[in-house]
């Protein structure tokens, strides 16, 4: 983490020793993580020094006596040397706090999808994609966490997108329309090849051969567009349609040949993509980071090799709070 030969100020070292304090009373730390915690440690008797005090202040937490904390008194140390470790250790309290909150929301969040998922034609779990062909000859392909209804009648042919995002290859059919269904949006095919990936509250439109109409249940007429090869729009309920945007296809579809492609795209959107294709999920504790650009091509099926890779690039640090957790800073 740190460099002997390039002494780090005090407000790094604090940051590097809470990391560390926190890493090691996750509950899940490792072998490992107790040997690099004493290298770290053994680096410099500063470093010594700071795993020292932050291992103090993280103790007295613990033992705060209990009367005082139902007193509403701020607790506040007498040592002005301590003082200003005080902020640090209020935010990663905080850490911890959220942690527990979002440790209950995500370990039902399966359990949520899985009840209103689970009676889908096709799915596809968290890293595994699936190709499909359909009675007509239309292929699709699945990827990550997706859930999808299939509705073929003898006047159109209609595919149900529930999560996740599907690339569709359509075979023609004069008598048959064919209609992607996501949220209250409909995608229909003009002859063409597309993908749909709708989210908690958007989808996304990308046409690779082509044209497609797309619109929208509760939007009039006239907000229905045409959106050509090379093209991608967003629908979101309160925006509706966005204006159709000039996109690299190739990089769209990286997805499909098994690749993750970025291109000066911002940590916040690489990381929103990478927790799509790995169990647990990734935070950014710190706001600035989420704008650092990001560039790279990366396999899909080792998001954790991507991760790493984009840790060193940047000189980012992550803390591991469970296996299922894991907080970029």
């Amino acid at each position: 983490m740190s460099d002997a030969n390039h002494p780090q100020p005090p407000s790094a070292l604090e940051d590097e020793a809470l990391t560390w304090v926190v890493r090691l009373h996750s509950g899940h730390a490792s072998g490992q993580d107790v040997r690099a915690c004493a290298a770290w440690q053994n680096i410099s008797p500063a470093h010594q020094r700071a795993f020292r005090e932050a291992s103090i202040l993280w103790d007295e937490i613990g033992s705060v006596d209990s009367s005082r904390r139902a007193s509403s008194q701020t607790i506040w140390p007498a040592d002005p040397h301590r003082r200003r470790w005080w902020p640090r250790l209020r935010r990663w309290s905080l850490v911890a706090c959220f942690s527990l909150l979002t440790i209950a929301w995500f370990s039902w969040k399966p359990l949520l999808n899985q009840f209103r998922f689970q009676t889908a034609e096709h799915r596809t779990a968290v890293g595994q994609q699936e190709e499909v062909v359909l009675q007509d000859g239309t292929r699709l392909t699945l990827n990550t966490d997706t859930a999808l209804n299939v509705v073929f009648t003898p006047q159109q042919r209609e595919i149900y997108l529930l999560k996740g995002e599907a690339a569709f290859s359509v075979a023609p059919d004069s008598m048959r329309s064919f209609i992607v269904r996501s949220q209250d949006t409909a995608t229909t095919a003009l002859g063409t090849k597309f993908t749909v990936h709708t989210q908690s509250d958007s989808v996304t439109v990308t046409v690779s051969e082509h044209t497609v109409q797309v619109s929208a249940l509760h939007r009039p007429a006239a907000a229905d567009m045409v959106v050509r090869e090379g093209q991608q729009v967003s629908y979101s309920t309160d925006g509706g349609w966005s204006g159709a945007r000039s996109v690299d296809t190739n990089q769209v579809s990286a997805w499909q040949r098994g690749k993750m492609i970025f291109e000066a795209q911002p940590l916040g959107a690489v990381v929103a993509d990478l927790n799509r294709y790995r169990h647990g999920h990734i935070f950014i504790l710190n706001p600035s980071l989420r704008t650092l650009p990001v560039t790279g091509v990366f396999e899909i099926n080792d998001p954790e090799a991507a991760l790493r890779v984009i840790e060193q690039t940047l000189g980012i640090h992550d803390t591991n709070l469970s296996p299922y957790f894991l907080f970029l800073h």
